[in-house]
């Protein structure tokens, strides 16, 4: 039977989501898998809640649909995944990524078998990628998803970051801030 890994991400419009979509995809190819990002945005403004939908399979990905039943949900804004799942899609199952120092409580709900929390935010400040006054936590929260899940790995990681970031003033910045979030994510096994 083939496992698909169905990733949610959670973030607001201006956090770079949308990218964080593509550049997992891109990630999971590198990692000689298959792999399709499907973000689910209305009107685009600042601040607006955003989806996206990343499929993983080690077989061709003929569905490309919007998740509903995620195997693994990154939250960049931890206020987002109580206001999508206000039940439990885990069952012990699957991970929780959050842009997070400690554990809201509103999570206690959710079962993952791994919880993985990071500051994402103070470590995208410290490494300079904001843009327009908005901290880019996008790519940086791949490094903490990555930790938490040990779905793909870090190598791959950056040879995306080179693909989408080439010629980017924000090159170096995310590759340093996706080490950072990686070395830096508490990963807690829900018991």
């Amino acid at each position: 039977m083939v496992k698909i890994r169905e990733i949610m991400l959670l973030s607001r419009g201006g956090q770079g989501g949308v990218t964080l979509g593509k550049v997992l995809a891109y990630t999971a190819t590198y990692d000689g898998k298959y792999a399709v990002s499907i973000p689910k945005y209305g009107a685009e403004r600042r601040g607006a809640p955003i989806t996206t939908s990343v499929r993983i399979s080690d077989k061709p990905i003929k569905r490309h649909a919007q998740i509903e039943d995620p195997t693994d949900i990154v939250a960049m804004d931890f206020t987002l995944a109580p206001r999508f799942f206000a039940q439990d899609p885990f069952r012990g199952e699957g991970t929780l990524t959050l842009n997070s120092p400690t554990k809201p409580e509103e999570y206690s709900i959710y079962t993952p078998e791994k919880f993985g929390l990071c500051n994402i935010q103070k470590i995208t400040m410290d490494e300079g990628l904001v843009k327009s006054g908005s901290a880019m936590t996008g790519i940086p929260t791949i490094g903490s998803f990555l930790k938490t899940s040990g779905l793909l790995n870090m190598e791959s990681l950056h040879k995306a970051i080179d693909k989408m970031f080439a010629g980017s003033r924000y090159l170096d910045a995310n590759h340093k801030a996706v080490d950072r979030t990686f070395n830096e994510t508490e990963v807690f096994k829900n018991d």
